[in-house]
């Protein structure tokens, strides 16, 4: 029996589904968006720390594409090279972020215009997934569309302080190429290969993209294709060897794509990898959520922050990403229903097949990298699985996992409904729309963005011209508590200034680097850099509470020369 090809099961999207899923993906933006939108885009996302560190990273790579910086260097930790890859390259932003900065939006304002603009690219790519694809009905599509793209998880993460992870919206776009490039299978077109490449092309970028994000994925994309052949080997096994040649083709135009796709992840990070050891298992651990977080969703949940509080308390920014409770609870419910519904005997619908693998993700991603005491399972894959000493907090795996639990329940919703018994397809529609109804809403999450930019370009624009003399600046110390915001305001200076610094912030420092250091006086760390480092350039120093600039004093006050140090007459 020929095989049907998915383009001949596809459903058509059509214009009045677009256009009632852009409405609503409009109120879920103005929900999720409402401190940017409320404050005339003054607040936007991410924190003083890393969300100013974040648009660094974006405004260094808008330079080095207009040939005014290095790229592989941008000029803080000076005068270390290479200092890219002790960060995200955000590869995949540079074109779009670059289309804003030259339409005249501040830096700021491109960043959160950009992730407002990828929100809807990942809600449209997820509809059209959905109902092409998947084939559910547009009301269900459009509700697991929004729970795609404006999830609990996501939405605290990225306002709380790490915008970077709107990454995550790249995902549903590269699987919809994905599937596009495999329409025709068996008998794959040459568009099919050069879209099969893409996919792998775009895939191998969101490496250098955030990493986070990509490794990840292939790790939740292994639990599901686990469950699958445990449900399916037999399946699996016979399409595989009956079309071999066109899974061939279509793996190795992947593969090619993806190779070139990566190959930038050599290039900026093996200098660091040279220089850089990964993270340790102990770092793991300290970041590795507890089997209490099941339930963390964060305190500042709409509906389950008041019990998150009071049962766990104010937790760790690492430890509040789980999937919300009556999503995965009716994920898990309709697993069971419908699977007690089967007849003896018969075999398991292909949605049956889904929700399960969706379940198994969520499930294997909580046994894999929950810690109980010192151990986690995660040590398995620290020891052998490449890139996993990068990871540094596994939890953040939740905000993928909620891809696939969203994409789970719908399917098995749809399912469910259009088997319902004659007579019972209303009151199961109505059940289904009250529990999408109270999905939707457990994904309002109440954390504001915590970073001003009227103050942030205020600030900016109030730095004096440094002296003439000056060929590399630092900042001063500040209080105690300004450790880490001192580091990002230099990268910001050296941004307005044009001069490199010897300041910087990143997932990791050069070796014997401690300016951080609270155990360290900063004055004496930064001695001890420049002699390491080998820094002769004249050296000048930014007051930022005063707003002026003087010459930087290498030499400690105890070796500086006294006149109750020079020889006396008798």
């Amino acid at each position: 029996m020929p095989l049907t090809s998915l383009r001949d099961q596809a459903r058509s999207l059509g214009l009045r589904t677009l256009l009632a899923g852009l409405v609503a993906w409009a109120a879920a933006a103005a929900i999720a968006f409402r401190s940017s939108l409320l404050s005339s885009f003054d607040w936007i996302f991410g924190s003083p720390g890393d969300g100013r560190l974040i648009a660094y990273l974006h405004e260094h790579l808008f330079n080095a594409l207009r040939g005014r910086a290095e790229f592989l260097s941008p000029p803080f930790y000076f005068p270390q090279k290479n200092v890219l890859g002790y960060t995200d390259a955000f590869l995949l932003d540079i074109l779009p972020y670059s289309a804003l900065r030259t339409l005249g939006l501040d830096p700021f304002l491109a960043s959160q215009i950009f992730a407002i603009s990828l929100s809807l690219a990942c809600f449209v790519a997820s509809l059209v997934i959905l109902v092409r694809y998947l084939r559910l009905s547009p009301a269900i599509a459009i509700c697991a569309a929004v729970l795609i793209t404006f999830p609990n998880n996501l939405m605290f993460k990225t306002a709380e302080g790490h915008p970077n992870f709107f990454a995550l919206y790249y995902v549903p776009c590269i699987v919809l190429l994905a599937l596009w490039a495999i329409e025709d299978f068996p008998r794959p077109t040459r568009w099919s290969l050069i879209r099969a490449a893409l996919a792998g092309l775009l895939f191998g970028l969101l490496f250098s993209t955030l990493f986070y994000v990509a490794w990840l994925f292939v790790f939740t994309a292994l639990f599901a294709l686990c469950a699958v052949a445990v449900l399916r080997w037999r399946a699996m096994a016979a399409l595989l060897w009956s079309n071999i040649r066109p899974c061939a083709a279509l793996l190795a135009a992947a593969a090619l794509g993806f190779a070139v796709g990566v190959a930038p992840l050599v290039v900026i990070y093996l200098p660091a990898l040279h220089e850089l050891s990964g993270r340790s298992y102990r770092e793991f651990l300290s970041y590795a959520p507890f089997p209490k977080d099941l339930i963390n969703v964060s305190h500042t949940n709409l509906m389950w922050g008041w019990l998150v509080d009071l049962l766990l308390g104010k937790t760790d920014h690492e430890r509040v990403l789980a999937v919300t409770p009556l999503l995965t609870a009716a994920a898990v419910a309709l697993v069971v229903v419908v699977r007690g519904a089967r007849r003896p005997g018969e075999a398991m619908p292909w949605q049956l097949v889904v929700g399960v693998a969706c379940v198994a993700v969520w499930a294997l991603s909580w046994l894999f990298t929950f810690r109980v005491g010192t151990f986690s399972v995660f040590w398995i894959p620290y020891q052998i699985v490449p890139g996993a000493v990068a990871i540094r907090a596994a939890g953040r795996i939740q905000l993928l996992v909620h891809l696939w639990m969203v994409t789970g329940l719908a399917v098995l919703l749809h399912y469910w409904i259009t088997t319902a018994p004659l007579g019972r397809l209303r009151t199961r529609q109505a059940i289904a729309a009250l529990v999408l109804a109270v999905c939707l809403i457990e994904q309002i999450n109440l954390q504001p963005g915590e970073l001003s930019r009227r103050d942030e370009l205020a600030r900016l624009a109030a730095v004096p011209a440094p002296p003439a003399d000056c060929e590399v600046f630092v900042v001063n110390a500040g209080p105690p508590s300004d450790i880490s915001l001192k580091e990002v305001d230099a990268m910001w200076i050296s941004m307005r200034i044009g001069l490199p610094t010897i300041n910087g912030n990143s997932g990791w420092s050069p070796p014997g680097w401690r300016l951080d250091d609270k155990q360290m006086d900063y004055d004496d760390a930064l001695r001890r850099w420049i002699k390491l480092a080998g820094v002769t350039q004249r050296i000048c120093q930014y007051q930022r509470d005063a707003g002026f600039w003087s010459a930087y004093d290498t030499n400690p006050p105890a070796l500086r020369p006294t006149a109750d140090a020079a020889p006396r007459a008798d």
